[in-house]
């Protein structure tokens, strides 16, 4: 994409082809062509300054696991299911993935310490 901002269609397109078909796009997307289309553009002004940001010091693969890695964070099943089959369509192995679902599961079992820190500190006070 140059600066000057792609069409719905040629965003749809681009998504179509990095997810290996337009049958992959998230229904979200979908929804949004037809009611808000503005939310479509948004998304891919978003990833060019983000994920497809040809000055990134990370290759597209490499940030499309790290897009999975705060998908699965997140738990959106949608961002899930399309991160996972661009990541593939770009190359990514199966321990790449699963090495992705192991280190955000430390991440987010270890935030439940990081997070239990006014339990702990109340614990403390009274001892």
């Amino acid at each position: 994409m140059s600066n000057q901002i792609p069409s719905i269609e040629q965003i749809i397109g681009m998504m179509a082809n990095k997810l290996g078909g337009e049958e992959h796009i998230p229904e979200a997307i979908k929804h949004a062509k037809e009611i808000a289309p503005e939310l479509i553009v948004d998304v891919a002004m978003s990833s060019k300054k983000s994920v497809a940001d040809e000055n990134s010091p990370f290759d597209p693969k490499t940030s499309t696991l790290i897009f999975l890695a705060a998908a699965l964070a997140l738990r959106d099943e949608e961002c899930i299911k399309a991160q996972t089959k661009a990541a593939l369509n770009m190359g990514a192995t199966k321990e790449e993935l699963l090495a992705v679902i192991k280190i955000v599961k430390h991440a987010v079992n270890s935030s439940i310490v990081g997070a239990s820190t006014p339990i702990l500190e109340e614990i403390l006070e009274r001892e």
